[in-house]
């Protein structure tokens, strides 16, 4: 009788350290992963941590976002990244952010509460995302010449002071790409909105209300 009032206890605690935030089909996600990622986002780009009621919601949308993308790639087997995928990522990652060094690196993890291992992890899930973003939508993506040339007049040709004017065919592979992320962002969207729309997703309201003082 003890042993079960005992895991009970356990149980009932460990509900209220990490409460479940959202369901998507038949995944959760949890409300320590939501504030994971909002630590892991704000530690990334170098910005202060905030967790308001928006701020969780954004972050829990981006987290449904992820698990739509993985629930896709796992259906049709797409290809993950690789260790070596993953270690380029980093090491481009800590050079750009900290240029004076690992212990810099180290002080600021400990600064925004995430361990090296949880940064790396979320390094890794958006190579995912890129990866299926790149094989699901960029071989769909045909821009036509004229469009090209469009932008190009639009953004090169008229007078600008101070701005060195680039040739067609120097600016063409820039705008081209610019052009084609653009198309990929859109097709995106709405396969994330029609994907979540056909899904079950289910937010635990209690866990997004504003904080008590």
């Amino acid at each position: 009788m003890r042993l079960s009032l005992l895991v009970i206890a356990m149980l009932v605690r460990a509900e209220i350290v990490d409460r479940l935030a959202v369901t998507v089909g038949d995944e959760i996600i949890t409300e320590q992963q939501v504030m994971l990622h909002l630590r892991t986002a704000a530690f990334f780009n170098g910005v202060p941590l905030s967790t308001t009621v928006k701020d969780r919601r954004l972050a829990a949308q981006k987290l449904i976002e992820q698990a739509l993308v993985r629930i896709e790639m796992q259906n049709n087997r797409y290809p993950l990244p690789n260790d070596d995928e993953v270690k380029e990522a980093f090491d481009a990652a800590i050079h750009q952010r900290f240029a004076t060094g690992p212990a810099r690196y180290s002080q600021e993890l400990q600064k925004y509460g995430i361990s090296d291992a949880e940064f790396k992890n979320a390094l890794r899930q958006q190579l995912t995302i890129l990866s299926f973003i790149d094989f699901r939508f960029r071989p769909g993506v045909q821009i036509p010449e004229d469009e090209i040339h469009e932008s190009y007049d639009a953004e090169f040709v008229k007078d600008t002071p101070g701005k060195a004017k680039l040739t067609y065919n120097q600016a063409r592979a820039a705008i081209l790409e610019t052009l084609t992320q653009q198309r990929i962002d859109n097709l995106l969207d709405r396969w994330l909105s029609q994907t979540e729309a056909a899904t079950r997703v289910r937010w635990i309201d209690g866990v997004f209300m504003e904080r008590s003082k």
